[in-house]
């Protein structure tokens, strides 16, 4: 509803995506660079083009999804804009860094918090850049499959193929059941205020 008010030219709908959106776009765009005044440009320029284009746009159901995928092209064109590599996007090969900071050892209760953070860090290393943004989407933004598919340029079953292959991936390398690799994935990408 919000997204139509926006197109039929409501301001006030324009700010409540801004608002409702704003920080899990520079939470995901962040996701790319370490340059957060170039993920606060991008947003910026997001948004600036949403008003110029406001009249050529079409619905959408996912304005979130809509939003990081506009987010993520622009980010990775300006990287690429910068340091002239050529199509970075479509290869998939662009950089998506997942930090391990404010992971809480109280969240992994009686093991042994230094050997096990060690030991997911490896495992998410161990991933490609689209699996870390597949699984990023999904545990920290909570979205749909098919949500996840419509950002990553997939077919919903490819997006589902995507996430059980890294979930598969990190059980194999920490040699944990799929319900311990849930929890471990959960706390991982848990949102931190």
């Amino acid at each position: 509803m919000l997204w139509k008010d926006f197109l039929e030219g409501s301001e006030s709908a324009l700010s409540k995506i801004y608002l409702n959106n704003v920080n899990d776009l520079f939470a995901f765009g962040c996701k790319f660079t370490v340059d957060k005044a170039l993920v606060k440009d991008c947003i910026q320029e997001l948004f600036v083009t949403l008003i110029q284009t406001r009249t050529r746009l079409s619905e959408t159901n996912n304005v979130k999804g809509y939003l990081f995928t506009a987010i993520k092209r622009m980010i990775i064109r300006e990287m690429v804009r910068s340091s002239k590599l050529e199509n970075i996007l479509e290869s998939g090969d662009y950089r998506f860094e997942i930090g391990f900071e404010n992971i809480d050892p109280v969240e992994f209760e009686n093991d042994n918090y230094s050997k096990k953070i060690l030991a997911v860090r490896s495992a998410i290393e161990s991933l490609t850049s689209r699996q870390k943004e597949a699984l990023y989407l999904k545990f920290y933004f909570g979205l749909s499959h098919k949500e996840i598919a419509e950002i990553l340029h997939l077919e919903e079953q490819s997006s589902r193929s995507l996430i059980s292959r890294a979930i598969q991936k990190v059980r194999s390398v920490l040699k944990s059941d799929k319900k311990r690799i849930s929890k471990i994935l959960f706390v991982v990408f848990a949102r931190h205020s």
